[in-house]
């Protein structure tokens, strides 16, 4: 046979193949996916034998968000610095892996558990007509993202999120005056690209429907009613190692807001 016919013999062979493996993978995944949202929905049915009201459509249909680690990085706290006090800026050691930024506008800190803080002369930090907007502006060029939570006569609750979805534990204390930003209080923020965990896996919905109800009983808590459910992330940070990012539910209900893990399915009350 020539060759010529036997090549393409073999690449239809190659073709064939490739296209049975497409088949049977796309066929798993269709199969795992129908069995999670009859699980999601067997779940639902079984919360609420228990005495648990959820409307279904406040429950998320996967578990979207992943683990995350942030390693620190020194030059990128620099860069943040620098964004919002313009360059250049002096960079000072000042013991137990604090360092702070500083120019004639002021300074910036950073700490290396996530501590942030920062003094600053508040007419070079302008905040407008409208300073909630002010605010954000101010903290999205340092490219630290987030919400406005709460504002009283001279402060602002600013709350960081990553990828539009909240950092439950990154707030800090905005301080105004003189129609410009004065201080950011000791508070924590993230500086850092976020980079996925393969060493942790989060727990199914139907499991964490099941831990949230039992987490709430093993509390000594009584819950009639879920509300809400928000999804977002807790950070921890060690001296030596990565700061970790765990996806949590910050779940509302009749009797208060609870906060689930859903990597370990713990349940904790408030936030």
């Amino acid at each position: 046979m020539p060759w010529s016919k036997l090549k393409n013999i073999i690449l239809m062979i190659l073709l064939v193949t490739n296209l049975c493996l497409l088949v049977l993978v796309g066929g798993q995944e269709l199969q795992n996916s129908r069995l999670k949202s009859r699980a999601r929905e067997d779940t639902i049915q079984l919360i609420r034998g228990r005495g648990v009201q959820v409307e279904e459509n406040l429950i998320p249909q996967s578990m979207t968000l992943r683990p995350q680690t942030v390693q620190r990085d020194l030059d990128w706290e620099e860069r943040t610095a620098a964004a919002l006090l313009g360059t250049p800026v002096v960079a000072e050691s000042r013991g137990g892996e604090v360092y702070r930024y500083f120019n004639p506008k002021g300074y910036v800190q950073f700490h290396s558990d996530g501590a942030f803080s920062a003094q600053l002369n508040p007419s070079d930090f302008p905040l407008g007509e409208d300073r909630r907007q002010g605010c954000l502006e101010l903290m999205e060029n340092m490219g630290l993202k987030g919400v406005i939570l709460d504002e009283t006569e001279d402060a602002l609750l600013f709350r960081q999120t990553w990828e539009g979805k909240p950092l439950f534990s990154q707030q800090v204390t905005m301080v105004c005056r003189e129609g410009g930003l004065a201080s950011i209080t000791a508070g924590r923020q993230l500086v850092g690209r976020p980079q996925e965990d393969p060493t942790r896996h989060t727990i199914s919905i139907a499991t964490a429907l099941i831990e949230f109800v039992n987490g709430v009983s093993a509390l000594g808590d009584v819950c009639n009613r879920i509300d809400g459910i928000e999804e977002g992330f807790v950070t921890a940070a060690s001296l030596s190692g990565p700061t970790v990012l765990t996806p949590v539910w910050r779940v509302t209900t009749d009797t208060g807001a609870y906060q689930l893990d859903t990597v370990t399915g713990g349940v904790t009350r408030g936030f």
